[in-house]
């Protein structure tokens, strides 16, 4: 039991591909939450169709899920497909009743562990519904390197709080690895994900594939400009989880 087990944690995750990191993300968050509900989708959800194979399996990630979890702690909520973003995420207030907190996470992304019990201490204490990290570290493409920005993503939710006010400034350092994973994902995910209409031309191959420490292109986000230069990360401060990962010791992912 860890030290905020009074506060009861729904722990909660969209799928429809991200297997690279899906242990990872899930180990961080596993003795943290009560239950976890996984809502999978057969079909890409962030209104972006594409006639490109996933890389990814459902089944794959399902056993994984169950490896971490358990089968008592972990559902599986399957579906064919969503509209849009938000349909898929409101799959949370299907299985939300009777707990405090819903703590959202992607399989991208792993929190840090030691810093999760103030971070839900802290959205359980305040006035507000909906919050909103501050520490998100935006791997690029190997664990060496990282970009930074002023994005604060909603990762956690006060059921107790009959209101919508969102707070920012949640503490949390979340590992992110977007622009961490194998081109098969890249090329597929920025097929399908919900920005893909607005994606620079030609990033992948004139920005992300061109990017090497020596050159250390600048401005590299995918859709906003004048945003996001790597920098050098001391990697050896990341869980040891995470420095098992085939990745950690690629020069470049």
């Amino acid at each position: 039991m860890t030290a905020h087990r009074k506060i009861k944690v729904l722990g909660f995750m969209t799928f429809f591909y991200g297997l690279e990191y899906l242990k990872e993300s899930l180990l961080s968050i596993r003795d943290h939450v009560d239950h976890v509900v996984i809502a999978i989708t057969r079909n890409p959800s962030h209104g972006h169709g594409t006639t490109a194979t996933n890389p990814d399996s459902i089944e794959e990630a399902m056993s994984i899920a169950l490896s971490v979890l358990g089968g008592d702690k972990v559902h599986f909520d399957v579906a064919d497909g969503y509209h849009n973003e938000s349909q898929h995420r409101a799959v949370r207030y299907k299985y939300s009743e009777g707990f405090d907190l819903i703590l959202t996470i992607d399989p991208d992304e792993v929190f840090e562990e030691k810093e999760l019990p103030t971070a839900l201490e802290y959205a359980n204490l305040m006035p507000e519904r909906y919050f909103g990290i501050k520490g998100y570290v935006n791997f690029w493409r190997s664990f060496d390197f990282a970009c930074y920005d002023g994005f604060r993503p909603i990762r956690i939710e006060n059921l107790k709080n009959q209101n919508d006010l969102q707070n920012i400034n949640c503490p949390l350092t979340v590992y992110h690895f977007s622009t961490c994973q194998s081109e098969a994902i890249m090329r597929y995910k920025f097929n399908v994900f919900g920005h893909a209409s607005e994606i620079k031309h030609n990033w992948l191959d004139e920005i992300h594939y061109a990017w090497t420490p020596e050159n250390n292109i600048q401005d590299l986000h995918c859709v906003s400009y004048n945003l996001w230069n790597a920098a050098p990360f001391n990697k050896i401060v990341l869980p040891e989880y995470l420095k098992l990962h085939p990745n950690y010791n690629k020069r470049l992912v």
